[in-house]
């Protein structure tokens, strides 16, 4: 924790908020934020202590994730599917508004010499929740781009919902978590190749007779085996399509065609003889960074900036060293070799 004191990065914010929280007596003021404590504590059990700071906001709560941005995503669903489903006889009803933003922030020490955290990134977050209703969870532009990147599935979980423009004026892009997930992670079958038909040079008459039978079974040409056929095709030889079957109720296709002759070759006269053009420039290629949590890009050298947000950085074709850096961690270097026009990612986790 030590080594980011008193410096900016990125890291994710969820943001926490008791409905109606004021609007209650005080021993039910005390008694919801018992039951909000307890919940918290269960849903970032799996984090460790190093990796998040929480902040109490008097009616809620604001966790600070420096890891993986995917910690964020599963506190905010655990404690949204812990209040909506608990039981209770006796007390007030606990509701919550979440929100979640991936941005900058500084940590700092607070009066008391504690760990705090202040920056755009925690403002945003609040300024997200304070859009959400009661059981939903609302998270920031910034933040869903870097979780639809992360994986197909988590893409899934998102809706827009538009944007919204807080009391400074300023408006924010916004999609809410979907409250069935796990309906959402099916597998889309890929469908197989179809292969591909190649013929070898044939003699072509003047008339074909053609063939095909009831699958799986061969195509002849008079009288030929060629290949294995599908119950319907295209025969396509030297300028035109040649025939063209379907099978019959009975099961069999007899099919007769009659093949022009080539026309007769156009005479050529002397070629004339232009000068060569010049070749285009080749187009540039282009390098996408995905970076966890964040990380300083740097390309031969030359600084590009921080990642996230994601970063497309248009490169000449050839040999680039890209190097990202992350604080103490130790700096992750790759060289790639970019062809024209080409698109390459790189992406790279930073852990303890």
């Amino acid at each position: 924790m030590a080594e980011h004191t008193n410096r900016t990065f990125i890291c994710s914010v969820l943001f926490l908020d008791i409905v109606e929280y004021s609007q209650r007596s005080v021993a039910e003021q005390i008694a919801l934020k018992e039951r909000f404590n307890a919940v918290l504590t269960e849903a970032i059990a799996g984090v460790a202590t190093d990796d998040r700071i929480i902040l109490d906001t008097g009616d809620g709560a604001a966790v600070s994730f420096l890891g993986d941005p995917e910690d964020t995503l599963f506190a905010g669903m655990s404690l949204r599917d812990a209040v909506a489903g608990q039981d209770v006889t006796s007390g007030p009803q606990l509701q919550i508004r979440v929100g979640v933003n991936l941005g900058p922030v500084r940590l700092v020490k607070d009066i008391n010499g504690q760990p705090n955290i202040i920056g755009d990134g925690i403002n945003v977050a609040q300024r997200v929740m304070s859009f959400a209703e009661p059981g939903q969870i609302l998270v920031s532009r910034s933040y869903y781009d870097v979780m639809a990147r992360l994986s197909e599935d988590y893409a899934k979980l998102f809706h827009y919902e538009g944007a919204k423009t807080d009391k400074h004026v300023r408006e924010h892009e916004v999609y809410a978590i979907s409250s069935a997930p796990s309906n959402l992670r099916r597998t889309v079958p890929v469908p197989a190749p179809k292969p591909v038909l190649r013929l070898p040079s044939l003699h072509i008459p003047k008339f074909l007779k053609l063939r095909v039978r009831t699958w799986p079974d061969t195509l002849a040409v008079n009288g030929k085996l060629l290949v294995a056929a599908p119950l319907a095709f295209t025969l396509i030889v030297g300028t035109g399509v040649i025939a063209r079957s379907h099978r019959n109720s009975d099961g069999e296709v007899k099919t007769v065609v009659s093949v022009a002759p080539p026309a007769a070759a156009p005479r050529v006269g002397p070629a004339k003889v232009e000068a060569p053009e010049s070749a285009p420039p080749p187009r540039d290629a282009t390098l996408n960074i995905v970076a966890l949590p964040w990380a300083e890009v740097f390309v031969d050298g030359t600084r590009q900036g921080v990642s996230p947000p994601l970063r497309a950085i248009p490169l000449r074709p050839g040999r680039h060293r890209v190097e990202l850096r992350n604080g103490s961690f130790p700096a992750h270097v790759q060289t790639v070799e970019l062809k024209p026009g080409t698109e390459l990612s790189i992406t790279h986790r930073f852990r303890r």
